[in-house]
C-alpha cells in the first residue's frame, strides 16, 4: 500500500531523510542552547536545578565557594551537562536567572550580578523576617520583586515558586493533589515563558497580574508558613486555585 502511492520511496530517499534528522537536531538544539543560571545553592536551588535540567536546560549553578563539597554533589546529581561557578559568572551565561538566595542575601547578590540587560529573573525569594513569636512577617512595604526590578531595572523580574515548599518543587506528587503556582510580572512574553515551564514541571500557573502584586504573594508565604510553628506540620498545605466553571 505504501508503495503504491509513493509513500515509501519518499520515505527511503536520502534527501528527504537527512531533512527531517536536521529538524530534529534544530528543536532539540534550539532548547538545548537555553542557559539557567539558579542563583543558590540550598534547599530551594538545589530544588529547581534539576527540573530544569529535565526540561533539556543547561543549568549553571552560581555559587559563593562553587568547590565546595555539597556544591559539587548537586552538580553531579543534576548531571546534564551542568556546571558550578561564581555568582557573576554564572549570571551572566544565563538567559535565565534564579534567584534562590535568603532575603539577607538579596540586595547583596543582585548588585553583584553585573550587567543582565534583556534577561529574565525568575524571583523564588520573600522580603520576610521573623517575630519574636516565631511567626513570619512582611520585611518590607513592597516586596522583594520590587525591590530587585528597582535594582536591576533592565532585567524583566517574573515572581514565581515563592508560595510553595522546596520540596514540592522537586516532586510534586508530594502534594497529594494539584499545585497552583501563581505567576507575576510586567513583562508579559516573559510571564507566558515562565508559566510554560512551570506547567512542563507538573504545576499549574496562574497569572496574577503586574510585578505591584508580588507583594501580596509574599504575604501567601506568611500564611503557607504558619502551620510549621503551630506545633508539627499535619496541617502543611500548597496553594491550588481552582478554575470557576461558570
Amino acid at each position: 500500500m505504501l508503495q503504491k502511492y509513493g509513500v515509501f520511496r519518499l520515505l527511503c530517499c536520502p534527501v528527504v531523510v537527512l531533512f527531517v534528522v536536521i529538524g530534529l537536531i534544530s528543536i532539540v538544539s534550539a532548547q538545548a542552547a537555553e542557559t539557567v543560571a539558579v542563583i543558590g545553592t540550598g534547599r530551594v536551588g538545589g530544588a529547581l536545578g534539576p527540573r530544569f535540567a529535565e526540561l533539556g536546560y543547561t543549568v549553571v549553578y552560581g555559587s559563593r565557594d562553587p568547590s565546595k563539597q555539597n556544591v559539587q554533589e548537586l552538580v553531579e546529581l543534576t548531571g546534564k551537562g551542568a556546571m558550578a561557578s561564581s555568582q557573576s559568572e554564572a549570571a551572566q551565561q544565563g538567559d535565565i536567572v534564579v534567584l534562590a538566595v535568603p532575603w539577607s542575601a538579596v540586595e547583596q547578590t543582585v548588585k553583584g550580578l553585573g550587567n543582565l540587560d534583556g534577561k529574565i529573573i525568575i524571583d523564588v525569594t520573600n522580603a520576610l523576617r521573623r517575630r519574636t513569636d516565631g511567626y513570619f512577617e512582611k520585611a518590607v512595604p513592597t516586596s522583594a520583586a520590587e525591590l530587585i526590578q528597582s535594582w536591576v531595572p533592565g532585567v524583566s523580574v517574573v515572581k514565581a515558586f515563592n508560595t510553595m515548599s522546596y520540596l514540592v518543587m522537586a516532586d510534586p506528587s508530594l502534594a497529594g493533589g494539584p499545585v497552583t503556582v501563581p505567576v507575576v510580572g510586567d513583562d508579559k512574553n516573559a510571564k507566558k515563558k515562565v508559566q510554560e515551564i512551570i506547567e512542563a514541571m507538573g504545576f499549574e500557573t496562574e497569572d496574577l497580574g503586574p510585578l505591584l502584586y508580588a507583594r501580596h504573594l509574599e504575604s501567601m508565604t506568611v500564611l503557607h508558613l504558619t502551620p510549621l510553628f503551630k506545633g508539627g506540620d499535619g496541617d502543611l498545605f500548597e496553594y491550588y486555585l481552582r478554575k470557576r466553571s461558570d
